[in-house]
């Protein structure tokens, strides 16, 4: 019975909220569903900068001791 009370009063309050400034609700309702999203860009940006600098030092690597054991100069 009181949660049904409870999701009367939160619907009534989102309602006003969304006729009182529509642009408002509708932007603080994207920020909500899209911040996790945001976060799994950022660290997955950082891990794909991480996994490309190893990459780089491995080729740098790779070419180094190939080149310090070839006859040519």
């Amino acid at each position: 019975m009181w949660q049904r009370i409870i999701r009367l009063v939160t619907a009534g309050l989102n309602m006003y909220s969304f006729y009182a400034n529509p642009l408002k609700y509708i932007l603080s309702l994207l920020a909500i569903l899209l911040v996790p999203y945001l976060a799994y860009i950022f660290w997955g940006s950082i891990l794909l900068f991480v996994l490309i600098g190893l990459g780089i030092y491995m080729l740098y690597r790779l070419v180094a001791n190939a080149k310090k054991g070839s006859t040519y100069s």
